[in-house]
């Protein structure tokens, strides 16, 4: 219950920032806890389990998931049900109650049951919330582990925002993990490559939770963790490592790529920061059916309605339509149920017997979720995403202190790569707009400089123009040359030069190319 994200911008504080003073539900290593050492016994499939049933499911499609619950008939006592100090086991901290009641993360029935939800959802990865080492989410690992691979459920883990967390123990945590779980069937690990680790060795993927922050305490630069990232891709293993959005995580943090854990702005915008990414980072879209926490407390700008399934399907949707072929989707949440984001079948018309009647998927039946996520995965499992761009050079060189050349319309541009950049200019890619800079006495002296990228165009039509808009300041002049890749060799197409004055804001001119001559007959 860490996460009170209000927009994508907004990710990089949690709960001690948006809850009340008195509610620490997500307490971390240091805080009060259950002392019961979790079971390590594998389930027994033979006792009453859900059999292993359908098709395997998918390694592209994760699921975040909560290890923190406890209750006194398996753990001595509650843990995290008891939030808000309601008479349990009636009143629980959650706007909805769960199928299973409210259970422990040490029942092997329990973990069973979650296994075979997530395999009948089609769900190939649970990343699970962990708080440090020893920590109860920590001591929930092996069971898990049994669990999942009973189920044939991988696991990788979600490194939280514990107090005293710093670049230096996150390297330290990695090594950890991989010491005491790295050689479990369980233990999720993937051939594909990234940015910084470009081969096909089998790879451990961690997700950071928050990392515009060392620890509860101390915001940071990106930059903050580029040594300690440098350290782990040089690891045997290679690593993959997940930063959250904010900030430039991937070039100046030098992360694998970057996840949202949840937007709640619902719209076909939600994930555009997915065009800014460098060739060869993952991009990891987190959808979410809904959020609502009224009951532990949060505000209403946090509440997400469900829409009974429709936002879920919204948030897919704007996820996979981008243009940017995610490495991997994310469900926010599996079982998170206070902040009630969670896919996990829930209780239909329970009230707690003081009054108050929990909400439900209605009309959507218990397991509502599990199956709208199994063809939601069947359809992104379809999609062809070789078809989807045309890579293109672009060319920009200026003597003007700044200029900005932007498509504004017939096309998106994705996926940037950057060729060349001029010492001592600023040059990216932001919204369908690139910019490059240089500081007012340069340009003044007559200096040019230039930005040269490959990027992909997504979205065109064949009978359609491109239009471009060049904008400069009013020193010097700017020129954009476009060229079409003839195998790996680019041809130029076209070029254009503003060095005029315009007296509109921003001293603009347009100019337009029509997408057939950047595009393969189609």
């Amino acid at each position: 219950m860490k996460k009170c994200v209000l927009t994508l911008a907004a990710l990089a504080f949690m709960l001690v920032a948006c809850m009340p003073p008195t509610a620490n539900p997500d307490n971390g290593p240091t805080s009060t806890q259950p002392v019961t050492q979790p079971a390590t016994a594998t389930p027994d499939p033979g006792a009453g389990l859900p059999p292993v049933t359908g098709p395997d499911p998918s390694l592209r499609v994760g699921a975040f998931y909560y290890p923190w619950y406890a209750n006194p008939a398996v753990d001595g006592e509650w843990f995290h049900w008891d939030y808000r100090d309601l008479p349990l086991p009636d009143s629980i901290s959650s706007d909805y109650y769960p199928v299973l009641g409210p259970y422990s993360s040490n029942d092997p029935a329990v973990l069973a049951q979650h296994m075979a939800w997530l395999r009948e959802a089609g769900i190939g990865v649970i990343i699970s919330s962990w708080w440090g080492r020893g920590d109860f989410t920590d001591q929930a690992v092996p069971l898990l582990l049994d669990a999942a691979d009973h189920y044939g459920i991988k696991v990788a883990f979600h490194i939280e925002i514990y107090d005293g967390r710093t670049a230096d123990s996150l390297i330290d945590d990695i090594d950890y993990i991989y010491a005491n779980y790295g050689d479990h069937p369980a233990f999720f690990r993937t051939t594909a490559p990234s940015l910084y680790v470009p081969d096909d060795r089998p790879k451990a993927v961690f997700f950071l939770w928050a990392a515009s922050s060392s620890d509860s305490h101390n915001p940071v630069a990106p930059s903050y963790w580029q040594a300690a990232m440098d350290s782990i891709h040089a690891r045997p293993e290679g690593t993959i490592v997940l930063a959250t959005t904010g900030g430039n995580m991937v070039e100046e943090g030098h992360f694998d790529g970057v996840y949202n854990y949840i937007t709640l702005d619902v719209n076909s915008d939600s994930f555009t920061w997915a065009r800014s990414l460098p060739t060869g980072a993952w991009y990891v879209p987190s959808v979410a059916p809904g959020n609502s926490a009224h009951r532990i407390g949060y505000p209403e700008e946090t509440y997400v309605p469900r829409l009974e399934g429709a936002t879920y399907q919204t948030q897919w949707a704007a996820a996979l339509g981008t243009g940017v072929e995610p490495q991997m989707v994310t469900i926010t949440s599996f079982n998170e149920w206070h902040e009630g984001s969670q896919i996990e079948p829930a209780a239909s018309g329970k009230d707690d017997g003081r009054g108050y009647t929990y909400a439900s998927y209605a009309p959507l039946p218990a397991n509502g979720y599990l199956t709208q996520t199994r063809g939601l995965i069947d359809d992104f499992d379809a999609i062809d995403w070789s078809q989807t761009t045309t890579p293109i050079q672009i060319r920009i060189t200026t003597s003007s202190d700044w200029t900005n050349v932007t498509l504004d319309s017939g096309g998106i541009l994705i996926r940037p790569a950057t060729l060349t950049k001029s010492e001592g200019a600023t040059a990216g890619l932001d919204d369908n707009s690139l910019s490059l800079n240089q500081p007012i006495q340069q340009a003044s002296a007559g200096r040019e400089v230039e930005f040269a990228l490959d990027v992909q165009l997504f979205n065109m039509e064949w009978n359609t123009p491109l239009v471009f808009l060049i904008a400069r300041g009013h020193i010097g002049k700017t020129v954009v040359e476009l060229y079409k890749y003839d195998g790996l060799t680019p041809i130029l197409i076209q070029t254009f030069t503003w060095a005029g004055i315009n007296s509109n804001a921003g001293n603009v001119q347009t100019f337009e190319l029509p997408a057939s001559e950047l595009m393969d007959q189609p």
